[in-house]
């Protein structure tokens, strides 16, 4: 068992004070010389002096904040109570986090005074991907000379979930969910999408969009664009899984995207109110229909701890729900682009990956 401790370390500028003490302290042995033996002196009494007056007690430090649930690159501000232990008021120190404020300068602490709360709103960005249940700050103090440096290590336990970094997706994923639209029965009494405008047709779409009436007195192809409402329920399949005889990754730019863009996808589905049945492809297939917030923070928090899994085939019962949707969107994370999966899936099928990335 580790106990916490404050530990005493030269800074740059000690460094460089204690060598050329050294040197002095050399030359005057050897030479004998008054001037070298007042150099040296002078170069070691600030050395001295700040080591008997640096701080010992950094340990003695609590730190309370609150669970977290953020996405990778996103800033925000994080609440901190400080409760200093020890005697004396406790100036000059500065707090980081390495996880969390890797890009950010260090924030430096009001006066601490014993055992008196303080709240210190700190800015924070989580750049890294996962889920951990204990935070680690670093109180630092180098008052009042700066040769030295004190430091301590604080452990706080606290929920910390950082989500998949959100990502832009390719105009056509985004599209393939708006044509699959159908409109609501308050608004037609027709069955089927409603009419909204027109516009130009663009190569690769499908020709059964063109108007052809309109098309013809243009003399250029233009297609309908119809609103309505998203179906129900849209399907997701996050595959995890790695491709045969490939090594696994974990953290490689694909598998982050890929992450990111079931992340944002999930993100705009529920903006426009639909559910989302999505299906997990990995080491322990999952099945989640995402309803509301609580079912949509599961799926969050299965998304910051996921890792590439190998190459296993999957039991059909696990399509059965996703094979009756008419719109699914398909994620190959672990670039797993020809999966038999894949290859029998009936109906609309959208991949969402390959030059996304």
């Amino acid at each position: 068992m580790t106990f916490p401790t404050t530990s005493i370390e030269l800074t740059v500028r000690g460094r460089v004070v204690a060598w050329l003490a050294a040197l002095a302290a050399g030359a005057a042995w050897l030479g004998g010389d008054a001037n070298a033996r007042l150099a040296a002196a002078m170069l070691t009494a600030p050395l001295v002096i700040d080591f008997v007056h640096k701080r010992r007690g950094l340990h003695h430090t609590t730190i309370r904040v609150g669970a977290r649930r953020t996405a990778a690159g996103v800033g925000y501000t994080e609440t901190l109570t400080i409760v200093h232990q020890g005697r004396g008021t406790l100036r000059d120190c500065l707090l980081t986090e390495q996880r969390t404020m890797r890009s950010e300068q260090p924030a430096l602490l009001p006066p601490l005074a014993p055992v008196q709360p303080a709240r210190v709103p700190v800015r924070q960005r989580s750049m890294q991907r996962g889920h951990v249940l204990e935070r680690v700050f670093l109180l630092l103090a180098q008052s009042p000379l700066g040769m030295f440096r004190s430091r301590a290590a604080i452990h706080v336990a606290a929920d910390l979930v950082t989500e998949p970094a959100r990502v832009s997706l390719r105009s056509d994923v985004l599209r393939s969910i708006d044509e699959s639209e159908m409109a609501p029965h308050d608004r037609s009494h027709l069955s089927g999408p409603e009419f909204h405008s027109l516009r130009e047709h663009h190569a690769g779409e499908d020709a059964r969009a063109v108007h052809a009436l309109r098309s013809a007195s243009l003399g250029t192809l233009v297609r309908t664009v119809t609103h309505g409402r998203l179906p129900r329920t849209i399907g997701i399949v996050l595959d995890l899984r790695r491709p045969p005889r490939r090594e696994l990754h974990h953290g490689s730019r694909r598998f982050e995207w890929g992450l990111g863009a079931c992340a944002t996808l999930l993100h705009v589905l529920r903006h426009r109110g639909a559910e989302a049945h999505v299906l997990v492809l990995g080491d322990q297939p999952a099945s989640i229909l995402v309803q509301g917030p609580a079912h949509e923070a599961e799926l969050m928090m299965m998304l910051a701890a996921a890792s590439p899994s190998p190459c296993r085939s999957v039991q059909g019962e696990l399509f059965a729900t996703i094979q009756k949707l008419e719109h699914c969107l398909w994620i190959p994370a672990g670039a797993y682009f020809e999966s038999p999966e894949f290859a029998a899936m009936p109906g609309k099928v959208t991949l969402v990956g390959g030059d996304d990335e």
